[in-house]
């Protein structure tokens, strides 16, 4: 069962977000609403420096903690539907992971539909990786990770770096990813009722202001999930069991691993969208372990992934589809 303050989130979420984004919100007032949301994620985070910077030409956030290992690194997508984007509601979240890794982090600032529609994020999300192996970081000391919108964008990141030659991180990490262009796959249908952050005619907001008119959905860089996940690292993807997002983790987690990719995907019981972000969740205490215990892993070991056993049973309903 969900912890009172998940059950609190939900509840919260449900009343001030999900009746307040739909087809007819203009963007700046999605971008108003979801800063103060913001509120509850951007305590900044101890003895945390970030400075203003770039990456392949695109505008990022670095984040570094005191002891960071200065050949490693973390490439966070950030989610907003591809169409906001709140730095400071991530500052904590990745100082807490960076402080458990040991690594610096990187924020891009990735261009927003409606203002930039696809394929302008995707491009630039392609360019800070190349940004940072052109920085002489070696591919097997990063991990790219993201959540929502950022989600897909990792997955399409890797997948186009694949056609391009680039070398593959250490690892990645998706949460509650974007995978299918907001098609309407089984659990956008059976959880449209049940999600507690977002509603079908949000879903159609962020669709219509990030694809222009006739673009194909099938398109890998729109759906990673009609890609190619042949050669990509380890993925860890985690998705709540009320999400409408549901089958896109499952369903892209299904196929890399059919691929060939080791895939650890993870559902957790009746938990909101992104919920690690949200720092008085317990369930968020031990999502952040479970993926700073996966990137450890991977970095030192890549060929011996484990994930640990502290998870309280009956949090996550399934665990599934290692290569």
């Amino acid at each position: 069962m969900p912890s009172i303050q998940s059950r609190l989130l939900n509840g919260l979420l449900r009343s001030l977000m999900r009746p307040r984004i739909n087809e007819k919100t203009s963007a700046t007032e999605v971008r108003d609403r979801i800063e103060r949301l913001g509120g509850l994620l951007s305590k900044p985070w101890p003895h945390q420096t970030v400075s203003k910077t770039e990456l392949g030409g695109v505008p990022c956030d670095y984040l570094e903690q005191p002891g960071a290992h200065p050949a490693r690194t973390l490439l966070y997508l950030h989610g907003g539907g591809f169409m906001f984007h709140a730095p400071d509601t991530y500052h904590s979240f990745l100082g807490h992971l960076c402080s458990l890794i040991g690594t610096s982090a990187w924020l891009p600032d990735y261009r927003l539909a409606p203002e930039h529609p696809f394929p302008a994020a995707p491009e630039d999300c392609l360019a800070a990786y190349r940004g940072l192996l052109d920085k002489g970081i070696a591919a097997e000391n990063i991990v790219v990770m993201g959540d929502s919108a950022g989600g897909c964008l990792t997955l399409v990141t890797l997948q186009q770096a694949l056609k391009e030659g680039l070398p593959m991180p250490a690892c990645a990490v998706t949460l509650s990813a974007v995978t299918e262009g907001y098609s309407p796959s089984a659990s956008y249908i059976a959880n449209r009722n049940r999600d507690p952050m977002f509603s079908q005619r949000a879903t159609m907001l962020f669709r219509d202001s990030y694809l222009p008119p006739a673009t194909d959905a099938t398109d890998p860089r729109v759906s990673p999930y009609y890609g190619d996940f042949t050669g990509f690292p380890p993925l860890l993807m985690f998705v709540g069991s009320t999400e409408m997002l549901l089958s896109d983790t499952i369903g892209a987690s299904r196929k890399a691993a059919l691929q060939g990719v080791s895939v650890h995907a993870q559902v957790w019981k009746s938990m909101s969208h992104v919920w690690p972000l949200f720092r008085q969740l317990p369930e968020a205490r031990v999502g952040r372990a479970t993926i700073a215990k996966f990137i450890n892993q991977a970095l030192d070991n890549p060929a011996g992934i484990e994930l640990p056993e502290e998870i309280p049973q009956g949090w996550v309903t399934m665990n599934t589809f290692p290569s």
